[in-house]
């Protein structure tokens, strides 16, 4: 942890636990560079792990039908809003498959195109917009 911490641009932990303190993941309250932390399916996240994580999230359910998710299924969904929130765009599909392509998303990334370059920009500005928004309804709440 202390590692991903003091690397350049810092990195923010975030652990995935049913907790009094989580945000919903769907909200997307993440910030920058961020690792996850997942917990045991039965115990979830221990206490000394909770105490290393910069916030934790958890993922809304619509019915009783179960207490938890399995932790494969629980990473894929706020991976997926990871990427939601960083504005991943969706890889090119044939068919029924979608295209595997050998360039990294580093390359991809770095060569985008100015459509990509544009969409990639509004995304940003909506984010800043959507943590703007929600600092100045915390300082309302304080007050």
């Amino acid at each position: 942890v202390a590692y991903l911490k003091a690397r350049p641009g810092g990195c923010s932990i975030c652990g995935v636990e049913i907790d009094p303190k989580a945000q919903p993941v769907h909200t997307h309250p993440f910030s920058g560079s961020t690792c996850f932390m997942l917990g045991n399916e039965g115990q979830g996240l221990e206490e000394y792990q909770l105490k290393r994580c910069d916030q934790l999230v958890y993922i809304s359910q619509y019915g009783e039908g179960t207490a938890s998710l399995n932790v494969c299924v629980a990473g894929s969904i706020v991976l997926h809003h990871f990427g939601l929130w960083a504005g991943k765009t969706e890889s090119k599909r044939e068919g029924q498959k979608f295209v595997v392509v050998q360039e990294s998303g580093r390359d991809r990334y770095l060569n985008r195109t100015a459509e990509e370059e544009a969409e990639f920009e509004e995304r940003r500005a909506q984010r800043r917009e959507k943590r703007e928004a929600a600092a100045a309804a915390a300082a309302v709440a304080a007050a």
